[in-house]
């Protein structure tokens, strides 16, 4: 322990989780632990050493003490994720608070999703920072919402800290964290996670990984996502690495920029939803990569959707002159209500290397691990019978990273949460996820969600095999942003689709492009396109992650709405 800092003396219950923070921030002590890439080229990096991050959460914490309790409720967080947002993470976990990141309100549909999450939150205060007051208050006041403090955490008086402790030392009865769902069928809903749950998740997915002390995650990914700060926060600091963040909008405008720093900090873990490998492919020159060095890059995940073998195969080949290791792509998949990770790694690492199953060779797989090969199943979710190996059903999992449930949802808690397949010896404890997949031996085949099918004559279809086959009847046209829906669900066989043109391109003929989207879909499963819509890049309401919202467009497609859910 370094000189002058203050020891842990932490409860346990949910302690748990603080007690090992403040064990790697003391042991990284005067080395980087964060480093915040500036908003411009040119513009300095802010880092943080262990020792600065504990002293300075110390403080915030106390602040936060001296004028809330963790008994009030909830506080969230909305802020951009900067220095004041880390340190507000770890002060607000140091004081015993439970609390919930989530995104600063935007006009139009993020300004109704902010909005249910503070209703459903009902949060003690929201913290925020970088002048986000008047914002905020602007869109609690658009939906009714009063009564609600919004504090500015640099605004607050730093409070000497007494002591190193949880204001209550926590029986494990209350939640460290809300990891609202992404919501890509419904509402948002609140995952109630306990401190344990994320350090079972973190040893999961570190051992998975292959993240220690001299790992460096480069994360560009939202914070107030799952994989943003469990992936790029959380676990790098309980793995003893170091984490380099950079604004998901600096990725988004020039994707080289997440390439070039990945070489500058020899970052050895970073990734996202495919939407990003894709976005790489169409916008990286070769100019642009003259003096890359990827070599240190031992983990590129791919994840948040069924992820196309051909596009992670494209990107192995594209970036392996700059000494990217084919194996170090891989695809992964997870959930909030798992926490975060269930499968996903550099075969390299595990030994392994994937054997296609028939009938999925167009999906990359996902490695299931040693720890996770007795507690992840398939069901069929009719029957609830275990599912044959290579046959497809939905994805059931267990162990100390499934979160407690949702919070205000004891009905839908029940129907996903402790639940049992028949005849299963092992008790009701597993977790059903929504997702459809299909498992060869070590190997998860993720082919979508038990809610995105579409039916023909007796045959379930996942929405996205429709999308991907639409997408190569013309290479302008972007398959990973795209829904397939029935407009009725009772209407078997018949089916819309919107799908987006990749940006800066266009169809040369839209009449004739459609009807080889409908000939194709029409060959392959017996399935009418009554509508066919191409879209700019960009149209598709999203979900935090990135997904597309096919159930919104669904239910707006039915209700005589789209016009109003396309952005």
């Amino acid at each position: 322990m370094a000189a002058g800092a203050r020891p842990c003396k932490m409860a346990r219950g949910n302690g748990v989780l603080t007690d090992q923070l403040c064990e790697r921030l003391l042991e990284r002590s005067d080395r980087p632990l964060i480093t915040v890439c500036g908003g411009r080229t040119g513009q300095r990096d802010r880092v943080l050493t262990g020792r600065q991050l504990h002293e300075r959460a110390l403080a915030r914490g106390a602040a936060l003490a001296s004028i809330r309790k963790p008994d009030d409720g909830p506080l969230a967080l909305i802020m951009p994720c900067g220095v004041e947002f880390v340190v507000t993470l770890v002060g607000t976990l140091y004081a015993g608070f439970t609390i919930t990141a989530v995104a600063a309100p935007r006009p139009g549909v993020q300004t109704l999703r902010f909005n249910q999450i503070i209703r459903d939150c009902t949060p003690a205060a929201i913290l925020c920072s970088d002048g986000l007051t008047g914002k905020i208050e602007a869109a609690l006041t658009s939906g009714g919402i009063a009564g609600l403090s919004v504090i500015d955490v640099e605004a607050l008086e730093a409070v000497e800290a007494p002591l190193m402790a949880p204001v209550q030392s926590g029986d494990g009865t209350r939640p460290v964290i809300l990891q609202y769902t992404s919501g890509s069928t419904r509402a948002p809903k609140a995952v109630a996670l306990s401190g344990a749950n994320i350090v079972a998740n973190a040893q999961l997915a570190n051992g998975t990984w292959g993240l220690d002390e001299d790992g460096v995650v480069l994360s560009w990914l939202p914070h107030f996502h799952d994989l943003g700060l469990m992936g790029g926060i959380f676990y790098p600091i309980l793995a003893g690495g170091r984490t380099v963040l950079l604004d998901p909008l600096q990725m988004i405008q020039r994707p080289e920029r997440w390439l070039r720093l990945i070489s500058e900090h020899r970052a050895t873990f970073s990734g996202g939803p495919a939407f990003v490998f894709s976005h790489c492919l169409q916008n990286v020159t070769d100019e642009q990569c003259e003096g890359l060095d990827l070599s240190r890059w031992r983990s590129a995940f791919c994840g948040a959707e069924p992820v196309p073998a051909s596009l992670l195969a494209a990107f192995r080949e594209r970036f392996g002159p700059w000494g990217l290791n084919p194996s170090a792509v891989f695809g992964c998949y997870g959930l909030a209500e798992f926490t975060l990770m269930v499968a996903g790694g550099n075969p390299d690492l595990l030994d392994d290397r994937p054997a296609p199953p028939p009938g999925c060779g167009d999906i990359e797989p996902c490695r299931v691990s040693p720890e996770m090969d007795g507690d992840l199943r398939l069901v069929d979710p009719e029957t609830l019978r275990i599912a044959a190996p290579g046959e497809p059903g939905e994805i059931w999992v267990r162990g100390a990273s499934v979160a407690r449930g949702y919070r205000n949802a004891p009905a839908e808690t029940a129907a996903s949460f402790s639940v049992a397949t028949a005849g299963d010896g092992a008790g009701g404890d597993w977790l059903r996820t929504g997702d459809v997949g299909v498992r060869q031996g070590h190997w998860l085949y993720v082919t979508g969600r038990l809610k995105d099918l579409l039916f023909s004559n007796g045959r379930k279809i996942p929405a996205t095999d429709v999308e991907w086959l639409a997408g190569e009847q013309d290479q302008a046209l972007n398959p990973m942003a795209a829904a397939a829906l029935m407009p009725d669900d009772l209407a078997t066989g018949k089916a819309v689709l919107l799908i987006e043109l990749r940006r800066r391109e266009r169809v040369a003929d839209e009449v004739v492009t459609r009807g080889l989207i409908r000939r194709a879909v029409a060959g392959a499963w017996g399935i009418e396109l009554t509508d066919i819509r191409i879209l700019p890049s960009g149209a598709l309401p999203r979900t935090s992650s990135g997904k597309v919202q096919r159930r919104l467009l669904a239910n707006a497609w039915r209700d005589g709405r789209i016009e109003d859910a396309l952005q």
